[in-house]
């Protein structure tokens, strides 16, 4: 692969990160928003089965009143009645009115457990659907302050990666820049060698030695090589430690987001139910 196309796709990485960086991020805000929803959605919940128990406690407590008014209505209309001086003579005798002395005093019963209910309802339900909503925001808050922490630390590591990573890829681009000029430099020394042994061959052979002249000219080529290699190898060092680098956060990364979509996501959902 040519030193071009290595820089070409080192680009495509750098851009595929950025774009992976961004969709995680997406993914960050839209999980909150989730969260906010499914809190405010059981909230609601709460909320409508508290005025349902409250519209049910004052039907419960109506019917009550309704069914006492009821007994004592009848109740005043029997005691006017010949059977009820009849039934004081004779406790024991068996009439309708002991029937209706039966059924009035299951009415009150009846009446009594509907104003039972209604009491349970009002102070009991209620009050404990009221602190459950007061939970469900609580938890949701200790949630997405959790979440929020999570997500700072994630944005954190892969900011560090995107900049060791770039840091990396600038490293290596002028590594393989410094490794194209000492090519270079080899080439010309090779080809200026050759070039300088043809020309001293035919000076000999005419009775001239030019050779001082020739070995300083190779002396400039071997320089620049010498310095040409010399800077491959620093930026081949400095690549080398920044691939490194790359490679211990990378892996770092990779562990964290594997724990918050494997663990943490789940314990955040798992602590709102």
């Amino acid at each position: 692969m040519s030193s071009q196309a290595k820089v070409k796709k080192d680009k495509e990485i750098i851009a595929e990160y950025e774009t992976q960086v961004k969709e995680i991020r997406n993914q960050l805000v839209e999980q909150f928003r989730c969260l906010e929803q499914q809190s405010e959605s059981r909230l609601q919940l709460l909320q409508d089965l508290q005025e349902f128990f409250r519209r049910k406690a004052e039907l419960q407590l109506e019917y009550s009143r309704g069914l006492d008014k009821l007994a004592e209505r009848y109740s005043a209309k029997i005691r006017t009645s010949r059977e009820h001086q009849h039934l004081k003579k004779d406790q024991n005798l068996m009439s309708t009115v002991n029937c209706w002395y039966l059924v009035l005093e299951q009415t009150r019963r009846e009446s009594r457990d509907h104003a039972t209910l209604s009491d349970i309802y009002n102070n009991n339900v209620i009050v404990r659907l009221a602190h459950v909503g007061e939970d469900v925001i609580r938890l949701f808050k200790k949630s997405k302050d959790i979440g929020v922490q999570m997500h700072e630390e994630l944005v954190k590591v892969t900011n560090e990666l995107y900049t060791v990573m770039k840091t990396y890829h600038m490293y290596h681009t002028e590594s393989l820049s410094a490794e194209n000029k000492l090519k270079e430099a080899e080439k010309q020394e090779e080809k200026h060698i050759g070039k300088a042994n043809d020309i001293s061959s035919a000076l000999l052979r005419y009775g001239h030695d030019e050779r001082p002249q020739r070995r300083s000219s190779v002396k400039k080529m071997e320089k620049l090589k010498e310095k040409r290699q010399n800077k491959y190898y620093e930026n081949k060092l400095k690549c080398t430690k920044a691939r490194n680098d790359y490679l211990l956060n990378l892996a770092a990364t990779n562990a964290l987001v594997a724990k918050y979509y494997i663990h943490d996501v789940s314990d955040m959902i798992d602590d709102t139910k």
